[in-house]
């Protein structure tokens, strides 16, 4: 359903999204022990269908691993997925709001369905209280508070401590084909900012619900003047009720010679909050992307609509046909698909699914996507 609203990039709006990205993923909370998952008893023998969980300390900061299921009765290397937020990945004992994207669990069931080989995931913390936003958001803004120095420091602590510590302590397989990045929100905007600048050690990034509105759109002015394209592919997603510009980025990625369903893959996730809970229903996406198998045919196609939001602050309405695939992979392909509006007389579709109403009236529209069709309403309630 559309909604009857055009988005305003206000500096209430910038305020209450700023509140929503820190206080909702950075609550300052005295660090709570985390038993290993799962926790064994005496002299039981170790679970092959359950990785563990720990953590690690590198200086003051806490660093949480996974390791998957066999691990300890095995001699395999395994590729490395790192993430930003450690705190809020595996337990809510140590979470903000008792939430977490609970990714112990979800790669367990990834791999004991076949859809992801045995992965190492290294969760790195974030500072505590204003050191998170200074060290996530690469461009200077007053209100984060961010100096657009503190996030380079945390890259270079990445690059030149975390990957060396878990090279020369687990069994990873050392090598950029074998690393992704991954975080959320600001821990988003971190991600695809190292990941993007740093080819030569991570071959995928995950961003998930990435904070487009830090610096007052500095960030897309950045990103478009960007030069090259990194040999990287890219995960990017977003929930419809965030309200945040999302496809802008897609579009400049786009421009910049990335291919969808290639390289570069985006969900606009219908029912989509910006929470540890919305991202742990979506995060097995790019963990298959870096650690699965290629997508090839889908084989379930479900259509919602949304507000497409410009980086400038417009807003238009465009249909989001969700296709499942066969590696368990869900994403959006509104360019992708093809659509045959059965009343063209009340609108149009163009092809890349936005949405023209030419009179007051619901558009009934066939949406086709690798053979499957869906008959859907759009409904104009302008």
């Amino acid at each position: 359903m559309v909604k009857n609203w055009i988005y305003k990039l206000s500096c209430l709006g910038l305020a209450a999204l700023f509140m929503l990205a820190l206080t909702g993923c950075n609550e300052k909370q005295e660090p709570t022990a985390v038993q290993p998952s799962p926790t064994l008893k005496e002299n039981a023998a170790p679970d092959e269908t359950k990785g563990t969980v720990s953590i690690e300390k590198l200086g003051e900061r806490r660093i949480f691993v996974y390791l998957p299921p066999g691990y300890e009765t095995s001699e395999d290397r395994y590729p490395v997925v790192y993430m930003n937020d450690g705190r809020n990945v595996f337990n809510t004992g140590t979470s903000s709001f008792n939430k977490e994207w609970l990714v112990d669990k979800k790669v367990d069931e990834l791999v004991s369905d076949g859809n992801l080989e045995k992965v190492i995931v290294i969760a790195v913390d974030a500072g505590e209280g204003s050191d998170r936003g200074n060290e996530y958001v690469p461009f200077p803004n007053d209100s984060i508070p961010s100096d657009g120095k503190g996030a380079e420091e945390f890259t270079r602590f990445f690059l030149e401590t975390v990957i060396p510590f878990a090279d020369s302590t687990y069994r990873t397989i050392p090598d950029r084909d074998h690393r992704m990045i991954m975080g959320s929100s600001f821990g988003g905007v971190q991600a695809f900012w190292m990941g993007y600048h740093h080819p030569e050690t991570f071959s995928m990034i995950g961003a998930m619900s990435v904070s487009t509105w830090v610096a007052n759109g500095q960030a897309y002015e950045e990103w478009r003047q960007e030069t090259g394209k990194p040999d990287v592919k890219i995960w990017l997603d977003m929930g419809a009720e965030e309200e945040m510009a999302i496809d802008p980025l897609v579009d400049i990625l786009l421009s910049k010679g990335f291919k969808y369903g290639q390289d570069i893959f985006f969900l606009m996730d219908p029912a989509g909050t910006h929470d540890e809970i919305s991202w742990s229903k979506r995060v097995h996406n790019p963990l298959i992307m870096f650690a699965g198998k290629t997508p090839g045919q889908a084989v379930k196609l479900e259509v919602s609509d949304y507000m497409s939001i410009s980086w400038m602050g417009e807003s238009f309405p465009r249909l989001n046909p969700v296709a499942t695939m066969d590696n368990g992979m869900e994403y959006s392909v509104s360019s992708q698909a093809s659509y045959k509006v059965l009343n063209p007389e009340a609108g149009q579709v163009d092809p890349s699914g936005m949405v023209t109403f030419l009179k007051k009236e619901d558009l009934s529209v066939e949406v086709t996507y690798q053979g499957i069709t869906q008959l859907y309403e759009i409904e104009n309630d302008r």
